[in-house]
């Protein structure tokens, strides 16, 4: 695969939990050179049995490595984390790109201390690795793009930043729906919601189609378990869900909750 010219760059990706290893994997089997890929994580030695049986450990660089190295940066740590960049220095023409949820650009280029910062939120990896992945990216840019169409991963268009907080929770949906089993009260609290985010309708119809079907309680649990990040957008929701609160206001919560990380960190800025 041609990759619009990618697969001649080199792509870092700092922090390898599933998003980073769903990102690195999707690369590899759509066509990446695998050489060309630079990982890194922070030691925990169950991620790096993850990467080990995954193939991956051939990639594992140092951080300022891949800062100093990768044409394309992808930042794929918890956004309550990404002060731990702060001071770190990319490639002068490295494409930064951040897929932490709620952290704005003008927040990121204080972080990086840099101006080609560009935000790309996902899906989660099982779709991603599916080729039935949706993602959003801000501001635009034609490499991304491009690199996410050899990805097959279908690109949702924007109408500015503000859309991300929406995307972010919308794109979990497929966990919010196996946490609330009623499809009435599904359609109606996204019906409700969508009137004032359209992106939650344009992503609903997405969300049935990549659901898993899971048939015990366990699955459930360990899906959404794998799906959720401790403090994030999507244990936000399912919390909302399982207190029994409406559906609508569960993803009204989740949107809340990236702003409130968003709030956090520019605090801690300060």
């Amino acid at each position: 695969m041609d990759f619009c010219g990618v697969n001649q760059l080199k792509v870092g990706i700092v922090g390898c939990g599933h998003l980073g290893q769903g990102i690195a994997l999707s690369l590899i089997q759509n066509g990446f050179p695998k050489e060309k890929l630079m990982l890194s994580y922070r030691g925990n030695p169950a991620t790096y049995q993850q990467l080990e049986e995954k193939g991956l450990v051939s990639c594992l660089c140092e951080n300022q490595t891949i800062l100093e190295q990768a044409d394309i940066l992808f930042i794929t740590i918890k956004p309550q984390d990404i002060m731990s960049m702060e001071g770190n220095r990319a490639a002068k023409d490295a494409l930064i790109v951040s897929c932490a949820a709620g952290l704005p650009i003008s927040l990121l280029q204080k972080v990086f201390s840099a101006e080609r910062i560009y935000r790309m939120m996902l899906s989660g990896p099982d779709t991603i690795l599916e080729g039935k992945g949706v993602a959003a990216i801000y501001p635009e840019q034609e490499v991304l793009a491009g690199l996410l169409n050899q990805m097959r991963v279908q690109k949702i268009p924007l109408s500015g930043e503000g859309d991300l907080n929406a995307f972010s929770a919308a794109v979990c949906l497929p966990a919010a729906m196996l946490q609330e089993s009623d499809p009435e009260k599904i359609q109606a609290g996204v019906c409700a919601i969508g009137k004032e985010y359209p992106l939650f309708l344009d992503l609903y119809d997405w969300a049935k189609q990549v659901r898993p079907s899971l048939r015990t309680q366990e699955e459930i649990d360990a899906y959404i378990a794998k799906m959720a990040t401790k403090g994030g957008i999507t244990e936000a929701i399912v919390n909302s869900l399982k207190r029994q609160e409406p559906f609508a206001d569960a993803l009204h919560k989740g949107i809340e909750r990236g702003i409130e990380i968003s709030s956090a960190v520019q605090s801690s800025l300060k």
